[in-house]
């Protein structure tokens, strides 16, 4: 069954289905049509979740915009298709992804919608397949809490920030949330309509996983992942109180942070005891789930595309002495990144997504962590405290503050407890520290910017390493990605961004 799935999933045309009843015939009549929960249940793990093993899950694809990424220019000829293809992304071009540029790339647009469409199938047809009620509403939580957080990637490539302009006139995506067949193309709905309908699936999804709990592990929907994504959508929206709250939900249940000192971040490394992703140390994991790297191993080469010095600066120095000696402070600037000391200039390597979670051989995991948590309900504490002066406020969000970077700095040294009481100052360190915990972590830092204000980047593409250059600035229109002209085609009634 999962073959059928998979082919039906797979097409470009999204939405050429048929009802429940019919929906595999004209695929294979040799196959049994599934009748039952488990069968529904096989189709959800295969066709909406996304899947490392078909080059799927690139979570973090929107690095290549930010100040997160630098260009070093091309130092390997045989990554020449690579370093042009990628140039049209780093420069904010209108043709990224044109054949006049960088080329069509699924995962920005078709993708997340063919795994929408799982979902969709998934809800359609649950009540129509026999088993056990409980884990009926259990999958349908499931399914909605995971066609949320695809919406969610999409109206954040898309369209403008929820808190630009009105977002009830702002374009977002098309929502499309059955799979009934209708001969139409459907226009875009506004970023309003589209965070409203995320916030119901969340919402209903939250409730059901919560009440039809099945005591999975971490790498399937659970409650406290859509408590984790309502808190995130909140803070997205500007609801403080909400975001505390669903925040607080999940951390009253998992208050783990991996405390960096236990894992083997010295030379020789163990892949398997390196990450706060790690299968081994889940301390901290709501949800996780595996990713793909393109590009595999690159220790032996000059990445043209790298971990901007920006970034880099926030953690302080690295280098194998401080490595070896275990002599640095804030461990993430080491651990969270593929460091090759063996070149002549010790660089970071990457891989398809540019910022490697836990090293060489363990940046393929990513998801939900309480790290997460712990800054979103910081963030609310922060901004109720910009906004009214209550000094509690600050106190409870120096005290989440503080409990992350314990559990990140070196404890050879005595911890030194961040005691900032000036609102603007709070601020921004808390947006460095954002920054600094979740580097390379799914969208969170294309997210964090575009609800920031959307400030101006500067970005210099250096065509070979030591050769000529273009600068570019990105302005606040290049903060939503243009639709491919192959998606306008297929759907005329898509309004182009400007």
């Amino acid at each position: 069954m999962k073959s059928i799935v998979l082919t039906l999933v797979g097409s470009f045309m999204l939405w050429m289905l048929v009802g429940c009843d019919g929906f595999l015939d004209e695929y294979s009549i040799t196959e049994v049509r599934p009748t039952e929960l488990t069968d529904i249940e096989q189709l959800l793990l295969g066709d909406a979740y996304l899947d490392a093993g078909q080059k799927e899950v690139q979570y973090n694809i929107m690095d290549i915009f930010t100040d997160d990424i630098k260009c070093n220019g091309l130092g390997n000829e045989g990554f020449r298709t690579y370093f042009e293809n990628m140039r049209w992304r780093f420069l904010w071009d209108a043709d990224m992804f044109n054949n006049a540029g960088g080329g069509y790339d699924a995962a920005f647009w078709e993708l997340p919608y063919n795994k929408i469409l799982g979902c969709n199938i998934v809800l359609d047809c649950l009540d129509d397949m026999t088993g056990e009620a409980s884990l009926r509403e259990n999958l349908r939580g499931e399914a909605l809490t995971l066609r949320s957080m695809y919406y969610l990637m999409l109206v954040n490539m898309y369209g403008m920030p929820y808190n630009e302009g009105d977002p009830s006139l702002n374009p977002g995506v098309p929502l499309k949330l059955t799979m009934e067949v209708r001969d139409e193309r459907f226009p875009r709905n506004s970023v309003a309509e589209v965070y409203g309908q995320i916030e119901q699936d969340l919402l209903r999804g939250n409730w059901l996983l919560t009440e039809y709990d099945y005591n999975r592990n971490f790498l399937r929907i659970g409650h406290l992942a859509a408590k984790a994504l309502l808190s995130r959508v909140y803070l997205y929206m500007e609801d403080w109180d909400r975001a505390i709250a669903y925040a607080d939900s999940v951390l009253q249940v998992k208050p783990n942070l991996l405390d960096l000192n236990t894992v083997n971040w010295g030379t020789p490394r163990s892949p398997e005891s390196l990450s706060v992703y790690a299968t081994g140390t889940p301390d901290e994991v709501i949800w996780m789930r595996e990713g793909y790297r393109e590009l595999g191993d690159m220790q032996a080469s000059d990445p043209c595309y790298m971990v901007s010095d920006e970034l880099l600066d926030l953690y302080g120095s690295c280098n194998q002495t401080m490595v070896q000696q275990k002599t640095i402070r804030d461990i993430r600037g080491c651990l969270y990144f593929a460091w090759n000391f063996k070149m002549a200039f010790p660089s970071i390597t990457y891989y398809r997504s540019f910022l490697s979670i836990g090293g060489s051989d363990n940046g393929v995991y990513q998801g939900i962590r309480t790290a997460e948590m712990y800054l979103n309900r910081a963030e609310g504490y922060i901004r109720k405290y910009m906004a009214g002066g209550d000094a509690s406020y600050c106190r409870k969000a120096l005290d989440d503050l503080n409990e992350l970077r314990r559990h990140r700095f070196n404890n050879q040294y005595t911890y030194e407890e961040v005691n900032i009481t000036d609102p603007d100052d709070l601020f921004q360190f808390y947006q460095e520290e954002r920054r600094r915990e979740l580097a390379g972590d799914w969208m969170h830092r294309w997210c964090d910017l575009r609800r920031y204000g959307m400030p101006e980047i500067n970005h210099t593409l250096f065509e070979t390493a030591s050769g000529n250059k273009t600068e570019v600035t990105l302005q606040k229109n290049r903060y939503v990605l243009p639709i491919a002209e192959e998606v306008i085609r297929l759907n005329p009634r898509l309004e182009q961004n400007k």
